[in-house]
């Protein structure tokens, strides 16, 4: 973050496309969102208060991309943030469908939990969690604004109580003047000025309308894009290591990686 704060002193030329590309983002826009919350805890809080119904919930922590690692994969959660009272909750942002799948609401209910316990304390200490995934479409299809869903004991239809919630947030639902229709409003504008919640508008104005905020957002898609194709290019890599009939030397030349990369890439399969 403080690398980013030092770039964003340096004003550059933005060219004419990236301006117009800038100005069609919006929060539904997984990579937008992460950076307009980016430790920003009046923004995020706007959101949880909205979503959950709770005006008096205070947000103490904020993050986002906070990386999970697991035995055998690993996750990075789009939002992730606790409340005054311990409470963890993660945002989700789904475009496609497939992204927003149960299980893997599930999962990340779980890899919260296996993370939130330290050696020695008691299963009773596991804080209470919300998984909260804010879709594009209606994937659950029952057309609703918003599916809260807990587990439950069949045999009383009584709450099971386990303190873990999972929240579906359709961002297809017809505006009904309710406060969270003007949230996925919010989500989906592209405009500062036609949006309803205050911290999110500014925020979203200065990412689109300082010169400054401007550059951030230009510099923050330019790192993913260099991500994405140093990632393909391990990617290349690790599959030319697996068919085991290059060089070391060979790869990189294919790969257009440097031969140090491909060495560490070796050294861990």
């Amino acid at each position: 973050m403080a690398e980013r704060k030092a770039k964003k002193r340096v004003m550059k030329k933005i060219t004419l496309q990236t301006r117009e590309e800038i100005q069609k983002l919006t929060l539904m826009n997984n990579a937008f969102m992460n950076l307009a919350l980016e430790d920003n805890i009046p923004c995020v809080e706007e959101m949880l208060q909205t979503i959950l119904h709770k005006p008096d919930l205070v947000v103490k922590t904020a993050r986002t991309q906070k990386m999970y690692q697991g035995f055998k994969r690993s996750i990075y959660l789009d939002i992730y943030a606790e409340d005054s009272k311990g409470v963890i909750y993660n945002i989700e942002i789904q475009q496609a469908d497939e992204g927003a799948d149960p299980r893997r609401a599930r999962f990340h209910n779980g890899m919260i939990d296996v993370h939130s316990l330290k050696a020695g304390q008691d299963f009773q200490e596991l804080p209470e969690c919300y998984v909260i995934f804010v879709t594009l479409n209606d994937v659950l299809g029952l057309n609703k604004t918003i599916y809260t869903i807990h587990r439950y004991i069949d045999e009383q239809l009584e709450p099971f109580n386990d303190g873990s919630h999972i929240i579906y947030v359709n961002g297809s639902a017809k505006d009904d003047g309710t406060e969270i229709c003007k949230l996925i409003h919010d989500l989906r504008c592209t405009k500062a000025d036609e949006m309803y919640f205050p911290r999110l508008a500014a925020r979203v104005k200065f990412l689109k309308e300082d010169e400054e905020g401007i550059t951030m957002v230009s510099d923050y898609f330019e790192e993913l894009q260099k991500k994405a194709v140093e990632q393909e290019k391990e990617s290349i890599a690790i599959q030319l290591l697996r068919l085991g009939k290059l060089t070391l030397e060979e790869i990189a030349k294919c790969s257009g990686l440097t031969l140090k990369k491909v060495q560490i890439l070796s050294s861990t399969m």
